[in-house]
């Protein structure tokens, strides 16, 4: 019977690594149904939602942990799927850099029942305007009941000089 789990791996980067893993799951017979990996200066996150054999699982997860002594795994069940009314938003938004506005952004975006599923920012100092600029990159799980317009118009109102696009998915 076949089994699913989400596994959660930080640590250093290495080259080859995110390869590997993927050879190591292969070997032990799963699947990565999907995965998300993501870098920050020397350090990696990834997630990889696994699909295998539920004979296999301990052996797979053996594995990883034998042969990537240097990485932390940790492993969780995936939870219900968002709703088919549900889609995915893509978003730039950009403007002047301010004392929290990160989490004025994540607090509408919760007030509005909106799932962030990605979300990506930079803060940049523009010497010829003299300040730091945010930029922030968003995939929201919008409700079909709520109009793109209008999540647009509210994160506008973040800011004066704020500039929401909508990307193409």
């Amino acid at each position: 019977m076949k089994k699913v789990f989400i596994t959660t791996v930080t640590g250093e980067v290495t080259p080859g690594v995110v390869k590997a893993m993927a050879n190591v799951t292969r070997e032990v017979g799963g699947e990565w149904v999907t995965s998300k990996v993501i870098k920050l200066d020397t350090l990696f996150a990834a997630m990889m939602k696994v699909n295998i054999e539920e004979n296999d699982e301990t052996s797979l997860k053996s594995r990883f942990n034998a042969e990537f002594p240097t990485l932390t795994f940790s492993y969780a069940e995936p939870t219900q799927e968002l709703s088919a009314s549900t889609r995915t938003l893509h978003l730039n938004v950009d403007c002047g850099d301010r004392p929290g506005l990160t989490r004025e952004i994540v607090d509408m975006l919760s007030n509005l029942n909106l799932i962030i599923e990605h979300m990506e920012f930079n803060r940049m100092h523009v010497s010829t305007i003299g300040q730091t600029v945010f930029s922030s990159k968003l995939a929201l799980a919008v409700p079909a009941e709520v109009s793109n317009d209008s999540v647009v118009e509210l994160l506008e109102g973040i800011a004066k000089d704020a500039r929401v696009s909508i990307l193409a998915a």
